[in-house]
């Protein structure tokens, strides 16, 4: 026998390394995954730009062409996004989805998770004072853009 040869319970330890070294790869890919996709949440400061740099006649306009969007009798909730097909009158904005309940509109510009740029449309179908504001990512305290005389 050999004096350098290892016992059977280090020999057992080294088996398994190469198993042990999966979960923490699998992780690192995961967090690479993580961090392209959220590389595609789009320009934050560019849809904030945009939405402050909408005119008071824009504005208004905006509210009436969601106004006429708001759901049918019956229905709760209206949800658009750029696959099922968005309006060309929000076309100068370019929202990634729109959800109305209710009185309020939600217009998501730009961003993901906890970090997206809204338009908030409230007052629609004379429930409330009418008004757009908006929401510029993680920035606390919402803007008020636009409302009615």
């Amino acid at each position: 026998m050999s004096a350098f040869r290892q016992s059977p319970r280090f020999e057992h330890q080294d088996a398994h390394k190469p198993h042990a070294m999966i979960p923490g790869n699998l992780m690192i890919i995961a967090l690479c995954a993580l961090l392209a996709a959220c590389d595609s949440c789009g320009s934050n400061e560019d849809a904030v730009v945009l939405a402050r740099s909408l005119s008071q006649p824009r504005l208004a306009q905006l509210f009436r062409d969601v106004e006429t969007l708001s759901p049918a009798a019956g229905q709760d909730r209206i949800r658009m996004d750029i696959r099922s097909g968005i309006p060309d009158v929000f076309k100068d904005i370019n929202p990634q989805s729109i959800v109305i309940d209710g009185h309020t509109a939600r217009m998501h510009l730009s961003g993901c998770a906890d970090d997206k740029v809204l338009l908030v449309v409230k007052g629609i179908g004379n429930n409330g004072r009418k008004q757009i504001a908006l929401l510029p990512g993680e920035v606390k305290g919402a803007v008020l853009l636009w409302k009615s005389d």
